[in-house]
């Protein structure tokens, strides 16, 4: 049985963690292993060819960053638990803001500190704008077809101007805006018709819902109303699009052990590898009959996303292939909804726990927009409180608490520290979000933090980036930040809000790969501005 070592060091909390992973994984090992007994005699010879390989062909000694000890094999695997954003945030408070650990067979590093990030993502952000190995791009992703998994080089070039020019770009965000607001305007529609007679409406359920719709409008030139009928079904149980995003969230957040341990993969430990290859087939079930549907309607002139992957095939089929159009789709549908939801239902959840900070956003809405119009994208700029809140929300409540993975692609130093080639790179950008040194009192909402500051959160400044840095910045963000901001203020301006009686709002937070809320937002929703207003803009409301 394998023995801790001796100067094995972290938090009583973090020990309890270890020990119910190692529990959780044997437990796997078991199930998933046809050998059953011999089972721990396979796990015995795996540690013992690791560590005389690391006996007879360990390379030359390195300064590496300091960090815990960890087991044999598994490196510091145990230790991060199911909330691997947490025990990383309490162990960067010990090893400070550049701390190594080991994941499995890889070496890894987390920065804790912005002067630590500033290194990473600008100063050598060339040597650290690699994407590393995972079970999750290799198979989701189609091989890295990608633009978020794929390792950087002419492929990850070429497909990233694609999504910058066909999405992102200024041009198809004004392009674009008319829709944004069309799906805005539905969705309250149906929050204040679900809401009628006083009944709660879980404001997390549908700010996932205008995601996907958002998203779908983007990709396909239809809103997610036309095509959730189009569900498809794994083992006989009906999917939507919706569901599937869901379930590639929660697996994506599992630490797949055979990534980490190459010599365990094929046991599929807690079958996360099986689900993806099923989740894929689902996601090919919904996105086939659509793409058929397009190549069938070439000529039209409004073209989406699709249509411009479907047009680059044509003219490219061998650099073109299928699997390339479907994995740019799943990363665009999985990227541009998760995260906008979740930055969204926690802004409004902290809104609905600080009843005085809600009001001052309503009052600025009236000041600066009134009663008498919609608020337009064009005003928020000059919604400044409002503008704060976000970036609050950003700050407490970070798209990926750990960032995207980034990868060393040659050998470096950081900070007087060696820096090995292949070496994984966290950004613990949860734990820099409340760092009591960077900001007073981190654990209270207070957007008067951002009034009259410079922080922003596009990549400038090192303590906010919760779109990361660099080379691999997220290419939405843009977006995604305008979706939030305006979608806060349009529900907002022409809704109240308030917590049913003797209800709590609750900030536990989820399990995945972003940062969910746990549980449901429900409120209270009703008009809050005149009938006739709703009457003007076409939103169907009973006022009765």
């Amino acid at each position: 049985m394998l023995q801790r070592p001796t100067s094995y060091e972290t938090e009583g909390v973090i020990k309890s963690e270890a020990a119910s992973t190692m529990a959780s994984w044997l437990a796997q090992i078991q199930k998933s292993s046809d050998l059953g007994s011999d089972v721990w005699t396979l796990l015995a010879l795996v540690v013992g060819v690791a560590l005389l390989h690391k006996v007879f062909f360990g390379r030359k000694k390195l300064r590496l960053p300091p960090g815990p000890r960890g087991w044999p094999v598994l490196g510091n695997l145990p230790i991060l638990g199911t909330m691997p954003h947490l025990s990383i945030t309490e162990l960067s408070k010990k090893y400070g803001p550049l701390m190594s650990i080991r994941l499995g067979s890889a070496s890894a590093v987390v920065i804790s500190s912005p002067e630590m990030a500033k290194v990473f993502f600008r100063t050598q952000d060339h040597i650290f704008a690699n994407r590393p190995f995972t079970i999750n791009g290799q198979v989701f992703m189609y091989n890295f077809q990608d633009v978020s998994f794929s390792p950087y080089n002419e492929h990850w070039r070429f497909l990233r101007k694609v999504i910058d020019m066909e999405i992102f770009s200024n041009k198809r965000l004004r392009h674009l805006k008319d829709f944004r607001g069309e799906e805005i305007l539905a969705s309250i529609e149906r929050m204040l018709e679900e809401g009628r007679g006083g009944n709660p409406v879980d404001m997390k359920k549908s700010m996932a819902q205008l995601s996907v719709e958002h998203i779908c409008r983007i990709c396909f030139n239809n809103n997610y109303s036309q095509w959730k009928s189009k569900s498809c079904h794994s083992n006989g149980v009906p999917k939507t699009l919706a569901s599937m995003l869901d379930e590639w969230i929660a697996i994506s957040g599992a630490f797949f052990v055979g990534e980490y341990i190459p010599y365990l993969r094929k046991l599929d430990l807690g079958g996360f590898e099986a689900q993806l290859l099923r989740l894929r087939s689902d996601f090919e079930q919904f996105l086939n009959p659509i793409i058929e549907e397009h190549r069938k309607n070439e000529g039209r002139s409004d073209k989406d996303f699709l249509d411009v992957l479907l047009s680059l095939q044509r003219e490219n089929q061998d650099g073109f292939p299928n699997d390339r159009v479907k994995a740019l789709i799943n990363n665009v549908l999985i990227a541009g909804t998760q995260t906008t939801s979740d930055q969204t239902t926690w802004a409004l959840t902290e809104l609905m726990r600080h009843p005085d900070i809600k009001q001052k956003v309503v009052d600025e809405l009236d000041l600066v927009v009134g009663r008498e119009r919609l608020v337009e994208e064009s005003d928020i700029g000059n919604l400044v409180y409002l503008k704060a809140v976000v970036k609050e929300t950003l700050r407490m409540y970070p798209s990926v608490p750990l960032g995207v993975p980034h990868e060393a692609m040659e050998d470096t130093q950081v900070a007087g520290h060696d820096i090995p080639k292949k070496t994984r790179v966290l950004f613990n950008a949860y734990g820099i979000g409340r760092d009591p040194k960077l900001w007073e009192d981190p654990t209270t909402f207070n957007p008067e933090r951002f009034i009259n500051s410079p922080i922003d959160v596009k990549g400038h400044h090192f303590e906010l980036l919760s779109f990361g840095a660099g080379r691999r910045q997220c290419p939405g963000m843009d977006m995604g930040l305008l979706l939030v901001q305006v979608t806060v203020a349009q529900i907002l301006h022409t809704c109240h809000l308030s917590v049913p009686a003797g209800v709590v709002v609750d900030v536990e937070e989820g399990i995945g790969i972003t940062l969910p809320k746990a549980n449901p937002l429900m409120v209270l929703i009703s008009p809050r501005l005149e009938p006739q207003f709703y009457i003007q803009k076409g939103i169907k409301v009973n006022f009765s």
